[in-house]
């Protein structure tokens, strides 16, 4: 199953790929200190932004290229398949962008989508809670309303670039008496505002992607709500879904590009006098990573291809979600048994302790086999 291009994709393929030609950073240049490494990454796609390709489906009137969906995703392939640095803004790109588009005020999209395109500010996503991890239902922080807005309380966790944020798309409880789903709001909330704190926390990577949220009494102005009162839950449940749908494909390009790094590696390593490569063991290994990304390649093409034709992406993301999890950790896991933890390197160690996370962040895998279960197998609850 392939996505066929037609002339303007194949046109815009050929600049992108002319673009990468003359601009594609070194891997060597990127910082690993994660402050300057978000700096440079700021810078990137910048660039990428002033060439015309970051956005390039979103609504020209507010920033974007006003081009097809498919624009954006041979973008995206291609930028993966040359390895070329992702784009930091992503929370602001895959989901508080779409959702400004969707359900933001005339005002608020003006206001906030150009600067999520150019990097100019980044946002982070204030959703998980030390209670409320992948059943978001269950999220106690509270915003009671007052005179002008909201003053919202509460905790927040696994804040993805939480310490650089500027804006804060966040998920708070405005009617505590209605049922669960119901009286949740999500709101748009200056980081830089009193009663806030930021405490990155350090992975086992040794970087601080992360942080938690403290929030005592935050106000948050009226018109920083999105969407109408009690909507944050199917606010929420509509980026998720396009989040967990649209970003398997390029993923799964990545995921390859990173296998076949893996393969040359395994063939330039020479061990008791042959290469590792030739080793029976060895080719299965690798075998099993391919095979896991190549199955993600085709359930992601086909989610992709019902989207482009119009179709919603729906409870179906959540297998695809599963698959990338699986096939990313069956790459990192395959690296160091091909390479061994003393001759994988940088690279490898950290990919692999990275994709541990992958079955958790996005909704945990216990999470996503119970919405296949329920919204598209529809098993018996008992």
């Amino acid at each position: 199953m392939k996505l066929a291009l037609g002339p303007e994709e194949q046109r815009l393929q050929d600049e992108v790929r002319a673009f990468l030609a003359d601009h594609r950073p070194d891997p060597a240049e990127l910082p690993h200190r994660l402050d300057e490494r978000i700096a440079y990454l700021r810078g990137w796609q910048a660039l990428l932004y002033d060439a015309g390709f970051v956005g390039c489906a979103w609504p020209s009137e507010f920033g974007g290229g006003g081009l097809p969906t498919a624009a954006q995703v041979v973008v995206d392939q291609e930028l993966a398949a040359a390895g070329a640095p992702e784009l930091v803004s992503v929370v602001g790109l895959d989901v508080l962008g779409p959702a400004l588009l969707a359900f933001g005020t005339e005002e608020q999209k003006r206001r906030y989508v150009r600067p999520i395109l150019s990097a100019e500010e980044i946002w982070c996503q204030g959703f998980s809670e030390p209670e409320a991890g992948s059943d978001l239902a269950s999220l106690r922080t509270q915003a009671a309303e007052c005179d002008g807005g909201y003053l919202v309380s509460g905790q927040k966790t696994w804040v993805s670039w939480g310490q650089f944020a500027r804006w804060c798309g966040l998920l708070a409880r405005t009617d505590p008496d209605a049922p669960p789903h119901k009286g949740i709001s999500l709101l748009l909330m200056d980081m830089e505002a009193p009663g806030l704190e930021v405490r990155p926390m350090v992975q086992i990577t040794g970087h601080a992607e992360f942080s938690e949220l403290f929030l005592d009494d935050v106000f948050v102005p009226s018109e920083n709500l999105l969407g109408a009162p009690g909507q944050g839950w199917a606010i929420a449940m509509h980026v998720v879904a396009h989040e967990r749908g649209t970003a398997a494909l390029p993923r799964q390009v990545m995921l390859r590009t990173w296998l076949d790094r893996l393969v040359a590696q395994a063939a330039d390593t020479t061990r008791d006098g042959g290469p590792l490569l030739a080793r029976e063991e060895v080719q299965a290994t690798l075998a099993r990573a391919l095979i896991e990304i190549e199955v993600l390649r085709h359930h992601a093409t086909r989610t992709m291809s019902k989207f482009l034709n119009g179709g919603a992406v729906g409870p179906e993301s959540s297998s695809v979600k599963l698959l990338m999890a699986e096939a990313e950790q069956t790459l990192g896991t395959a690296a160091l048994e091909v390479l061994g933890e003393a001759g994988a390197g940088a690279f490898w160690h950290e990919r692999y302790l990275y994709s541990r996370a992958a079955s958790v962040y996005g909704g945990a895998q216990q999470i996503q086999r119970n919405i296949i279960a329920d919204r598209v197998l529809s098993l018996p609850k008992e």
